[in-house]
């Protein structure tokens, strides 16, 4: 007796298509807002000028793969005092970015180098960078998430609403990003390659960070607008969107599909 041949119902092919579709839809919408918004994350205890603050710059993801190895965060000239955190596992430099003649460097205990010079006539201060690196095991693997800290004085002849920006090189094992853009003013497209930026607020706005608290309502405002994360670019909007419709359209397609194929096996 010949065997019969197994054939794929019409409902099945329909389920396990919309099974598909659903499943690849949910997941465009998840992933596309994600992957606009993989940069280097900035948060501060205070964000007035002339105000002693702490900043913590978070990484949550390495290279294509690749653990993260260091991190370089270069501070403006206008931000002073900056005083770095102590990493464990980690070497911290700190390289005062000043083109001046007989500059003298001290390395401390902690792995943390401080110029010893101040700028002349000769040379002109452009900012600090501080780098912590990985000791070797240290390295941040890539999909985990982690933060390095400074404390600094920010801008004395800063005013409410202006920008700071904090030009951030990640390294990894195998390859590197440079967060260094900043977008044109008036502009609400975020650039490719993002670095962190940090918006002054009045002398009596708070904290930028999730510590920072304030009784007034304009001063938490202020507060909750530095903080906000960055715009989503509107092409991944769009993308999400769509994604998301496939997705509802799917599920409700399978719902349908399921409920006539228990009736028709009932009867």
């Amino acid at each position: 007796m010949r065997p019969r041949a197994r054939t794929t119902s019409p409902a099945r092919t329909l389920v396990v298509g919309t099974v598909v579709a659903s499943a690849a839809g949910l997941a465009l919408a998840v992933a596309t807002p994600l992957t606009a918004q993989a940069h280097v994350e900035l948060e501060a205890s205070s964000t007035a000028p002339a105000a002693l603050s702490v900043l913590t710059f978070a990484v949550g993801h390495g290279c294509e793969g690749s653990p993260t190895t260091s991190l370089a965060v270069t501070f403006p000239a206008e931000v002073q005092a900056v005083t770095p955190t102590v990493k464990p596992g980690w070497s911290i430099t700190e390289v005062p970015a000043v083109a001046a003649v007989g500059a003298d460097t001290a390395e401390t205990d902690t792995g943390t180098s401080t110029s010893t010079s101040t700028s002349t006539d000769t040379g002109t201060a452009t900012g600090t960078t501080v780098t912590w690196t990985a000791d070797p095991g240290s390295a941040l693997p890539d999909g985990f998430r982690d933060t390095v800290a400074v404390s600094a004085l920010l801008p004395v002849g800063g005013a409410a609403g202006d920008l700071v920006a904090f030009p951030t090189v990640q390294t990894c094992e195998v390859g590197s990003y440079d967060w260094v853009e900043v977008a044109e003013p008036g502009s609400e497209a975020e650039p490719a390659s993002p670095a962190p930026v940090l918006t002054l607020t009045d002398a009596d706005g708070g904290g930028a960070g999730a510590s920072g608290t304030d009784d007034g309502t304009g001063s938490q405002e202020a507060a909750a607008a530095s903080s906000a994360p960055a715009p989503v670019d509107e092409t991944a909007r769009a993308l999400a969107v769509g994604a998301l419709v496939v997705g509802v359209v799917g599920l409700v397609l399978l719902t349908t599909t399921l409920r006539r194929r228990a009736a028709e096996a009932r009867r």
